[in-house]
Formats: structure tokens, sequence, C-alpha cells
């Protein structure tokens, strides 16, 4: 708007709105959360991959742990750069953060689906639930970092999937 040199009355266009900073929200057509243990792994390289692979489609992400508050991990975020995207400045956030009403998707990247009951049903209950059951490569990984990348490609071949079914 600015650069066409429109400027609605009483609207700050030199600020983004706090709602369009988030990734995920009403401003998006469909919102997906990717759900594991401690979004520390798994969940991250899902939430980066839809972020990559969505292009233009109005799909939001976010990602989160049943568990949240551990630091990213250091094999994710070297595997996701070999694979040119950057997740060092991604949090892990905790579940209890979010309102499951706010996603269309929720993916269990772990097969925490079973630690989803009682006040944390209604994140099974959403239009669309999935269990993905992804290996945790920090407890498999020989330490070459293979099984993180052999679990990023996997997670990246889901999300494809998944965007597929979106559209």
């Amino acid at each position: 708007l600015k650069r066409f040199g429109f400027f609605p009355m009483g609207l700050d266009c030199s600020k983004p709105a706090p709602e369009m900073l988030k990734t995920y929200g009403a401003h998006y057509n469909k919102n997906v959360m990717f759900l594991c243990n401690h979004n520390s792994c798994r969940s991250q390289m899902a939430d980066a991959w839809l972020r990559q692979l969505r292009g233009s489609a109005s799909v939001g992400v976010a990602s989160a742990g049943i568990v949240g508050g551990t630091a990213v991990k250091e094999g994710a975020i070297a595997v996701m750069k070999e694979a040119g995207i950057d997740i060092s400045e991604f949090s892990s956030d905790a579940m209890a953060d979010f309102k499951p009403e706010d996603f269309d998707v929720v993916i269990s990247c772990c097969g925490c689906g079973s630690k989803l009951d009682g006040d944390k049903e209604a994140w099974k209950q959403r239009a669309v639930f999935q269990d993905w059951n992804l290996d945790d490569p920090p407890a498999i990984d020989p330490g070459d970092l293979s099984a993180y990348r052999r679990v990023r490609d996997e997670t990246k071949a889901k999300c494809q999937e998944l965007l597929a079914s979106l559209s």
C-alpha cells in the first residue's frame, strides 16, 4: 500500500500487524500443528519443511512439544542447513501455549498421539489428525547424522503428501 501511495486513515504501514507476523492464524486458509514430545527435532524439521514447501499456498504452520522448553537439536539444525533451510533461530515451544481450535490439521510426528488424552484430547479431534510415528534421530543416530538425514528426508516427503491433500 505504501509503495502505491495509499495510506488508509489510522493505519501505520511502517509496522506489520502482529497477526501477520504469526506463522499460523486466521489469515491462512488452513493451519497445521506439528506435535512431538519435546519440539526439539522431528516437529522442528516438519515445521520448516512445510514453510519451505507451501510456496504461495495459504497454509499456516506451527510446532510444539507436549513438554516444551528444550533446545532445538544441533543435529536437526545441521541437516536442515544441508538442505538449505536455517532453523537455528527456531524455538522449542510448549503445546500449552497454543489452542487446538486454531488448527485444522494436527500431526503427531513421534507417535505421541497416545499421550493426548484427558485435557489434551481436543488436539486429536481436529478435522485431520495423523500420527506419523517418525524415528527419533537423537536416540538412534550413530554419530554421523545419518539418522537425522533419513528422518529429514522422510519428513519432507510426508509434508509434500500433506500439502497435496490440503489443496
